[in-house]
């Protein structure tokens, strides 16, 4: 039998001003996210992971230690959930990082599930990891993680891991809302919507 899908639960929209993703883009030292590029310019970062850092940024501002799901990351923020099984079997300090969170023990009997449902319903056990797992550091009941969504969907990898990443904590869905400029400085400021 079929272990069932992951149906998305709590969203939250993280607005921004699209102006701020050309800058960005640019690498313009005007945009407000220039000092907290993403650090990687190869692979899947390559484009710069606009939608990943206007998202960690929203978190830290609300207080929150925010790893991304990308075990290159220096300064040790990046994690392994059940994504890269050759880095999880070689104790890549990433994995670690989140063994020392939930526990070996844990990881491993999420880890073996996990493997087996997607192998069976994508063909690949690879991946399937949320992009951010945000914490309050000596509150273990404040973690959750995030899955950034800007022009894309949940995806069926996605929908299969997610159900046992679940029942480690919650999973948000966050969700980027472009805001004009213009409709900001008149409704007196949406939080978050800028760099403030």
């Amino acid at each position: 039998m079929k272990k069932p899908l992951w149906e998305a639960g709590q969203e939250v929209a993280v607005p921004y001003e699209p102006i701020q993703h050309d800058l960005y883009r640019a690498g313009d030292p005007s945009c407000c996210f220039h000092d907290v590029r993403w650090p990687l310019n190869r692979g899947r970062g390559r484009s710069g992971e606009f939608p990943l850092v206007v998202v960690r940024e929203h978190f830290r501002k609300l207080g929150y230690t925010v790893l991304a799901s990308e075990p290159r990351l220096p300064r040790g923020e990046g994690f392994i959930l059940i994504s890269y099984p050759g880095k999880r079997r070689a104790r890549d300090p990433a994995y670690r990082r989140m063994e020392a969170i939930f526990g070996a023990r844990t990881l491993a009997e999420l880890n073996e599930e996990a493997d087996l449902a997607k192998r069976n319903r994508t063909g690949s056990r690879g991946g399937g990891d949320p992009d951010l797992f945000a914490f309050r550091s000596g509150v273990p009941t404040d973690r959750f993680f995030v899955e950034v969504k800007h022009h894309d969907q949940i995806t069926q990898k996605q929908r299969v891991a997610f159900h046992f990443i679940e029942q480690l904590c919650p999973i948000i869905i966050a969700r980027l809302v472009p805001v004009a400029l213009a409709t900001r400085r008149r409704v007196g400021g949406i939080p978050g919507a800028s760099c403030e």
